[in-house]
């Protein structure tokens, strides 16, 4: 998941991203050739409006195309080797499979109607990749080896996102069903769990507040895989598992400016990102327009940072060097980044950059394309 260099105004002209002469590199939009290293580090960004995944060359800061993919895409994937990035696609109830060395899309995973798949994630050793299917109350288990259907893992509500810390543990949050108006609803079982490895894997569950409705949204696995965090849209708060033991605390509180007039969906934090050292968290407020910078050694809030008016942040990654922040601000059709060394020195504010005219959704992953 991670990272640009500087800032890049984009075009959406024709099915192609575009963008000025004195900034692009040579690109074929028929291939999608350009003249940069096939191994090369990218960004891919989600793009709701035009159903495409989008691909950022953050070297060249400059490159950038779009791929055609299914309907109002909304979350993103890379293998771990970088050969394949995973798109959920919504609208058209399936997932898209990129081969990354020629972003092209090489095959398409239906999931029947009223799927709804909303976030995706991988295995650490790539071998499995999890969909949460949140109109069907399951998540699909994709085996890599051959891009098809291994096993559904039956939950009790709707699954939003998903996290997998080790290769024998993934965790969905269970924040009920959109399109059927349950998301958010009080329940004693937030988190489901189970065991991909296993022949047929059954969910257990985890209780994050049993008086509160937490409505619990994004995740993310620590980098070591020790723990995985939860965003609560519902109750304003981040929340931690402890994945030896599967022991939940809650981590902090987010401040609601305005207690007795925010909805609760989307609500607020809806999503996370976390630094490559572990250290940092950062939380989405989609309601605020604001991240929350959070220091996990201490569990404190390091300080809250706008967004921009109408900008309803929605999803967030950190560099892998750990040296920017990028969130994809779904309100104002761009994606913003941030120097994190900004964001954590205790100092108030940030300076923000952005990449304009990307009707980005959530989805943002990192990958190095496979040669």
């Amino acid at each position: 998941m991670k990272k640009i260099y500087g800032f890049l105004a984009a075009l959406w002209l024709g099915g192609v991203w575009q963008v000025p002469s004195t900034q692009a590199g040579n690109l074929d939009p028929e291939s999608g050739s350009s003249n940069h290293d096939s191994n090369a580090l990218k960004l891919y960004v989600t793009l709701e409006a035009p159903d495409a995944l989008g691909v950022v060359d953050p070297e060249s800061k400059r490159r950038l195309r779009a791929i055609s993919v299914g309907g109002k895409p909304h979350d993103v994937i890379c293998a771990p080797d970088g050969s394949t990035a995973y798109i959920t696609n919504p609208k058209t109830n399936d997932l898209s499979i990129v081969d990354t060395s020629t972003d092209k899309v090489k095959k398409t995973v239906k999931f029947g109607e009223e799927a709804t798949p909303w976030h995706v994630e991988i295995s650490p050793d790539g071998s499995q990749v999890f969909a949460a299917l949140q109109d069907q109350s399951a998540v699909i288990i994709l085996d890599t080896a051959q891009n098809r259907i291994a096993s559904k893992v039956s939950v009790t509500s709707g699954p939003w996102a998903i996290a997998a810390p080790r290769n024998d543990i993934v965790y969905a949050t269970l924040n009920g069903s959109v399109s059927k108006g349950t998301a958010n609803r009080a329940r004693s079982e937030d988190i489901a769990v189970f065991d991909p490895t296993e022949a047929s894997p059954t969910a257990e569950y985890l209780t994050l507040a049993a008086d509160t409705a937490n409505g619990p949204h994004g995740i993310v696995s620590a980098p070591d895989g020790s723990a995985v965090y939860i965003a609560a849209q519902a109750s304003h708060e981040v929340w931690k598992i402890n994945v030896d033991d599967n022991r939940v605390e809650r981590v902090a509180k987010i401040p609601d400016p305005n207690p007795s007039g925010t909805p609760l969906n989307p609500g607020f934090p809806t999503d996370l990102a976390i630094s490559p050292d572990g250290n940092t968290l950062i939380a989405v407020n989609h309601d605020l327009d604001s991240i929350t910078v959070i220091n996990l050694e201490t569990q404190r809030i390091i300080e809250t940072v706008s967004t921009g008016e109408g900008s309803e942040p929605w999803g967030a990654l950190i560099a892998p060097d750990g040296q920017t922040a990028y969130i994809s601000t779904n309100g104002v059709d761009s994606l913003a980044f941030f120097p994190m060394s900004e964001l954590t020195d205790g100092t108030e504010g940030a300076s923000k950059s952005t990449i304009a005219d990307l009707p980005t959704s959530d989805g943002l992953t990192w990958c190095k394309s496979a040669q």
